[in-house]
Order: C-alpha cells, then sequence, then structure tokens
C-alpha cells in the first residue's frame, strides 16, 4: 500500500509542476510546529443513501489535506467497508513525507473515500464525504461518506 500511495504523490507532485521527491529532512517525531497535538480524531461512518454502492472488501481511505498550498494528503489511513463505522487517528506516523505531514499544517480538511479500484486517486464511481476546515489537533471530527464521486 505505501508503495501505491508514494507512486500517487509522485503523480500529483507531477501534475502540479513540483518536485517529485521531497527535499531531504530529518524524520519528524511528532512534536514539530503542532507538537503533541499533531493528530486529529474521529469517526467515519457511511450514509444509508449510499450502503447498497459500496462491497465489505472496498478500500476506504481516511485523509487530511492542507487547506492552503498543495492538495496532497498529509495523513493517510487505508480500511475497509466491512470496518464501518469505524473510529480514526490520523498523525504524523501516517504521513506520505516527513516534509508533508499533520505538524506542518494548522488548519485542514478532512476526507473519507471509497475506493472500488483499490486507487487512492478519486475514480468516477468512488464514494467520499469530507469536511469543512478543521484544526489540526481536533478529536472529534465526524465524517460521513455519502456522494458519488463524478
Amino acid at each position: 500500500m505505501a508503495r501505491e500511495l508514494q507512486g500517487a504523490l509522485v503523480e500529483a507532485r507531477e501534475r502540479a509542476g513540483q518536485p517529485t521527491q521531497p527535499a531531504a529532512t530529518e524524520p519528524s517525531t511528532g512534536t514539530a510546529a503542532n507538537g503533541a497535538g499533531s493528530s486529529i480524531q474521529g469517526r467515519v461512518t457511511l450514509a444509508d443513501k449510499v450502503k447498497a454502492l459500496a462491497s465489505p472488501e472496498d478500500t476506504v481511505f481516511v485523509f487530511a489535506r492542507p487547506m492552503q498550498g498543495s492538495k496532497a494528503p498529509l495523513a493517510v489511513l487505508r480500511k475497509q467497508v466491512k470496518d464501518l463505522p469505524f473510529d480514526f487517528m490520523l498523525d504524523d506516523s501516517l504521513a506520505m513525507s516527513p516534509a508533508m505531514s499533520l505538524s506542518t499544517a494548522h488548519e485542514v480538511q478532512v476526507g473519507a473515500r471509497i475506493s472500488k479500484s483499490g486507487n487512492p486517486m478519486p475514480q468516477p464511481g468512488d464514494l467520499q464525504g469530507l469536511t469543512a476546515t478543521v484544526t489540526v489537533g481536533a478529536k472529534d471530527v465526524r465524517v460521513e461518506i455519502g456522494e458519488t464521486v463524478r
């Protein structure tokens, strides 16, 4: 899975015209800019109106992306539809790059996507839910998957 996510990150960087390799940095310990509060906790649910469109083995990606700048995810968690509803915690250990982690952001958007293909990039027919702006450190974030990606 890490290889798939890394490939998606490289592709996203290429599309955005950014370098495909992050700058070399020290590994993050989760105590950088936001300190111990560099996590987001919450619960993901599946709306009744789309339950019939999801299969138990479909992949669920929970992610946080910055409100400003690049839309590449700062943290990604992978589960399956059969795990829904579930509680989650996103933190720097789930970062795709030490240079792009929750510690580097103050406000993010949290999302959850059901991927029929297992691909982390959104595809038509996937199901998703997105929050409004969330402050890093929030502990009661609710994400309801209820919309179809077009």
